[in-house]
């Protein structure tokens, strides 16, 4: 994103960010796949905690 703010003269990266963040939504369910996986792991590791501690 960086790289984009200098091609195109924006003086924040925010402007850039502002304007193309959208354009990376491959990115985010990408990151949301990601996050779902560690929600997932958490449950299967629970009974297998619980099931040590009896």
């Amino acid at each position: 994103m960086k790289q984009i703010q200098i091609w195109l003269g924006h003086s924040t990266f925010s402007t850039t960010a502002d304007i193309y963040s959208h354009l990376d939504f491959h990115a985010q369910i990408e990151s949301g796949l990601v996050m779902d996986g560690m929600f997932e792991k958490s449950k299967r590791e629970e009974p297998i905690a619980l099931e040590m501690a009896e």
